[in-house]
């Protein structure tokens, strides 16, 4: 929870920085935002790479989990999984590739907008992908054990 939730709000941090730039909020009208503003378009996908479950953001960590263990306990749903993760893969990064790369017709920023907390949320998920502290996972532990998931 602590990945994604970190993850969500860089993006939501970054799509509000695009909106704004962009004058809208429709998808269709985001492009080029690689051209428009760099720090908007990689936040961007960096985002929505690290929320897809690509590794080595955080949240390819509890995928992962839930994948094998889905194999260890219920195997026939291993591929609903498998597909249902491509699906959501090939729409989201459907939707986003021409919002960073696609192109436009707009001028760039004159001064990169402030995204120090994008960056810094998406660093701690990569770092969190790599390496949990000791005290960070027994503080997980001990959370769900209050809750009967241990």
């Amino acid at each position: 929870m602590t990945v994604h939730s970190l993850t969500k709000s860089a993006i939501f941090f970054t799509v509000g920085h695009a909106a704004q730039k962009a004058g809208s909020q429709l998808m269709e009208d985001i492009r080029g935002l690689i051209t428009l503003s760099p720090a908007i378009g990689w936040g961007l996908m960096m985002g929505s790479l690290a929320i897809l479950g690509m590794p080595p953001f955080g949240v390819f960590a509890s995928e992962f989990l839930i994948l094998t263990t889905a194999m260890r306990e219920q195997p026939w749903a291993t591929p609903i999984l498998l597909a249902a993760l491509g699906v959501a893969f090939a729409a989201i990064f459907g939707r986003v590739q021409p919002m960073v790369f696609g192109e436009t017709t707009a001028k760039r920023l004159p001064h990169p907008p402030a995204l120090l907390p994008v960056f810094a949320h998406l660093a701690i998920v990569l770092v969190l992908g790599l390496y949990v502290p000791p005290y960070l996972a027994h503080w997980y532990r001990a959370a769900a054990r209050l809750i009967g998931g241990e």
